[in-house]
């Protein structure tokens, strides 16, 4: 029966994790933790003689679920923005979502990410809560973590779970492997991630031309240029330059668009200001089509070339993926 030395060796030690934070979740006795940016159990213990729940709770023992399609299985693409007031990454739809699956009590709660500097993994049990989260963050943040702990503390029971692919293909692994964890996951928001970049290395580049958090308006990846907006300057480098920035285990990521969530988010394929959303599944339908029939959420059709950037973004992350697996 693989266990807790199985997952150290052949996942976490190996560089292959992808720090989501699942197996945290996963040890009903709360044996592991994060230590130095990694899942770690700082002492051995008998309870764990027997028990494969960890190792069988992560994803990466198993694999990713990639579909044939290049941007997977959908209901539709199409562009759109949330018409809400307040400050959002690009069109808003991951909060406009949120806030009205709250509103319908659908959900009573949600794992996020939050902070300025440093993201951090954070449960959300307000709309006040979904505000103050938004705004893409970039860096690892073990966001699944949170999940025993929502379900425990918060005495939540239908969360919502809003990460990048890596967390989403996490969830649906759940679904099989942890009932006890899955059942309490309701809703999946996946954002879109050709990969992401140690949030150090950001951290010591705004140290660098003097950037302080609070005067950061938005950190995006525009045109494959890293973007650092402020208040009264605009920082940019060439994605390309950045290849030491990118965590390990990113190079072996297939997914780009999250493909396994109800609904998925990013800016590809839309013009400033708008978001790309792709629909799923009928729960993610449901929830959308509502927003878009109340006025919540403008949105229009994306242009047959965009979304043939979008496909060909995405098979750019599958080929790449595929020749360092090799």
């Amino acid at each position: 029966m693989p266990g807790y030395e199985e997952l150290e060796s052949k996942i976490i030690q190996t560089s292959m994790c992808t720090v989501c934070g699942t197996c945290i979740s996963a040890c009903p006795l709360y044996y592991i933790q994060m230590v130095e940016g990694k899942p770690k159990r700082p002492k051995k213990k008998a309870a764990c003689k027997n028990c494969s729940v960890c190792f069988d709770s992560c994803y990466r023992t198993s694999g990713e679920i990639i579909s044939d399609g290049s941007i997977g299985q959908y209901l539709r693409v199409v562009s759109a923005k949330y018409n809400g007031s307040g400050t959002y990454q690009d069109g808003g739809i991951v909060t406009a979502v949120l806030r009205y699956a709250y509103d319908m009590q659908l959900i009573d709660g949600a794992v996020l990410t939050r902070g300025s500097r440093m993201p951090m993994p954070f449960v959300a049990t307000c709309a006040e809560d979904f505000n103050a989260c938004a705004m893409t963050r970039y860096g690892v943040s073990p966001v699944l973590m949170n999940i025993r702990t929502a379900i425990v503390e918060h005495e939540l029971d239908k969360l919502a779970v809003v990460g990048t692919p890596c967390h989403i293909q996490s969830v649906s692994h759940l679904q099989q492997a942890n009932p006890e964890l899955s059942s309490a996951m309701v809703l999946s928001i996946g954002l879109f991630c050709s990969e992401n970049f140690a949030h150090s290395y950001i951290a010591e580049l705004m140290d660098f031309i003097g950037l302080e958090e609070e005067e950061v308006e938005k950190v995006t990846v525009l045109n494959s240029r890293l973007v650092i907006q402020a208040r009264d300057r605009n920082t940019s480098i060439p994605v390309s330059d950045l290849k030491t920035w990118v965590p390990y285990h990113c190079l072996f990521c297939k997914d780009y668009t999250s493909e396994l969530a109800d609904i998925s988010v990013g800016s590809e394929g839309s013009p400033e200001g708008w978001s790309t959303v792709v629909i799923r599944t009928k729960k993610g339908e449901e929830i959308f089509s509502e927003l878009e029939r109340t006025g919540q959420v403008s949105t229009s059709s994306i242009p047959v070339n965009e979304l043939e950037r979008l496909m060909e973004a995405s098979e750019r992350k599958r080929k790449r993926a595929t020749i360092e697996s090799a």
